[in-house]
């Protein structure tokens, strides 16, 4: 029987920080490690409690556990990933136990953990291994995770220039990962103008619109109404409160857009640049649609259709997945059907099934929730009126797809004019968007290129309070003090500060310069 494999989280204590020194201080991890000299305690306690630890949402380092006992250690850093995808990517780091090794544990330990790190809301994980550690290079292959090939490393303390090997690990798909958020101006049916030459000249508008706001995919409905309803399904009552008293199928039929309207919409979206997209709602449907589109999309009302998610998944085409509507375990039949079929490229939007749908029903965090508990790509719906709102936000919670119905006029008859942003509306949606993608950044907490100038006229240092010489014994608030340089060069930090009070100068310091390391005698 296999043993179980369970993670303890290591926290900044000092039981724990010896433990993970002892096991970094063996000799067979000293020698695969970038730096090889032992670890001391004093210096290590530091290192350990101020450099193991990010920020609060990063994965905490974790020990793994086989029957109760500590077997190995994982370290977590936050890093960009190595081909730019955007998401949450870390660095892993394993160190198995010296009497824990040549029991393949490291390769159990790893495909356990990145379990764990698609539930935490990672996207990627990558890892280097130094050329010479084939123990490390085979668990991490066994793993899973895909090499990336051999690469040189400087190390940049030690000087040290090695080959490594790299690997990486996608835990959600990479297709809704490149570039930037996908937006899908949703046009539905406010295309139908009454006459075939109307509504052509309307989705084409409408496509206009998507184009001149910066969308990157315009979507239309294509059904059949006896493909969706019963027979008697009667009036809907959202409708009927919108002043449209009329059986369902009646509208559906009204609505239904021709097949041959397809490819000529398809075509004119080629033309414009931009991605034509159709939701289906029957396999008729969808083989209409299929030839003409890059990416599918299935409705919230559809998450149960078995043979749309089948079509979907052989088409290899990316989906778009609704999850108005539908609860977890509806979510998860969906999922495992589509995955079942072969679908690799899915994206859950979280929406809300009402028309408008008002702010304090989005249920925004869902979309986080979603990620987290699928380990897929996740992206918003929106039903609501407000443009911007949900869009930003979602953006913020991690959404890689947005999707947002639009018309020309609200004044319009047909049931989704009224609550669809108009094109001013639109363009204002797109560019908050951008703007919100490059405020989000990739979640890595490092001084930035724009902080610099004023990280080191700013940021307090130990700064000299006058002329000092050689020899002079260094006191606080005599002969230095915690202040902002100006235009001096910065000093040492203040966690130094016991390191340097009572020490004697080593050279000559001007008032104002920042005290170095080489100016302090040991």
């Amino acid at each position: 029987m296999t043993e179980h494999i369970s993670f303890e989280t290591c926290r900044p204590v000092e039981d724990h920080a010896r433990q993970v020194m002892a096991w970094r201080n063996d000799a067979t991890t000293l020698a695969m490690s970038y730096h090889h000299a032992p670890k001391q305690w004093d210096g290590f306690a530091a290192e350990f409690r101020d450099g193991y630890f990010g920020q609060e949402d990063d994965p905490p380092p974790a020990f793994a556990l086989v029957g109760g006992q500590r077997v190995a250690f994982l370290r977590f850093q936050r890093i960009a990933h190595p081909h730019g995808l955007a998401g949450n990517c870390v660095e892993i780091s394993i160190n198995v136990a010296p009497e824990q090794r040549g029991r393949g544990l490291g390769a159990r330990i790893l495909a356990a953990a990145l379990i764990d790190l698609t539930g935490r809301g990672i996207d990627s994980v990558y890892a280097e291994v130094r050329r010479e550690n084939a123990a490390s290079r085979k668990a991490f292959a066994a793993a899973g995770f895909t090499a990336l090939g051999e690469a040189e490393k400087h190390v940049a303390d030690t000087g040290e220039h090695c080959l490594i090997d790299r690997f990486l690990a996608e835990l959600t798909p990479s297709h809704w990962r490149r570039g930037g958020v996908y937006v899908i101006a949703e046009a539905g049916s406010n295309w139908r103008m009454g006459t075939p030459k109307r509504d052509l000249a309307m989705a084409r508008a409408l496509i206009d619109v998507a184009v001149e706001a910066g969308a990157d995919a315009v979507k239309f409905q294509t059904y059949r109404p006896d493909t969706v309803y019963v027979a008697n399904s009667g009036e809907s009552d959202y409708l009927a409160e919108a002043g449209i008293k009329e059986d369902i199928r009646s509208i559906f039929a009204d609505l239904a857009m021709p097949y041959d309207m397809v490819p000529k919409l398809a075509d004119y979206c080629r033309q414009r640049g931009i991605h034509f997209l159709s939701t289906p709602f029957s396999p008729d449907d969808f083989a209409a649609i299929d030839p003409y589109v890059a990416v599918h999309k299935i409705a919230s009302y559809e998450i149960s259709h078995i043979h749309l998610l089948r079509l979907a998944a052989l088409s290899g085409k990316p989906l778009v997945l609704s999850c108005g509507a539908a609860g977890e375990d509806d979510i998860a039949w969906a999922i495992d059907t589509y995955h079942r079929f072969g679908g690799r490229d899915l994206c859950l939007t979280q929406c809300t099934a009402k028309y408008p749908a008002p702010p304090s029903s989005l249920n925004l965090k869902t979309i986080a929730t979603l990620k987290r508990r699928f380990g897929v790509a996740v992206g918003l719906s929106d039903h609501s009126r407000d443009p911007s709102l949900a869009p930003v936000m979602a953006v913020a919670l991690g959404a890689r797809v947005i999707e947002k119905h639009f018309t020309l006029d609200n004044r319009l008859p047909g049931p989704d004019h009224s609550f669809a942003i108009t094109p001013v509306e639109l363009t204002g949606m797109v560019r908050a968007i951008r703007a919100a993608e490059q405020a989000a950044g990739d979640g890595i907490k490092r001084v930035l290129p724009e902080e610099r100038e004023l990280a080191a006229f700013a940021r307090r240092g130990l700064q000299a309070l006058r002329d000092i010489t050689p020899g002079d014994v260094l006191l606080e608030g005599r002969d230095f003090a915690i202040l902002r340089p100006g235009k001096q060069s910065l000093g040492l930090h203040p966690r130094h500060l016991a390191e340097v009070e009572g020490k004697r100068a080593r050279r000559a310091i001007a008032a104002g310069s920042g005290l170095a390391v080489d100016d302090i005698e040991a």
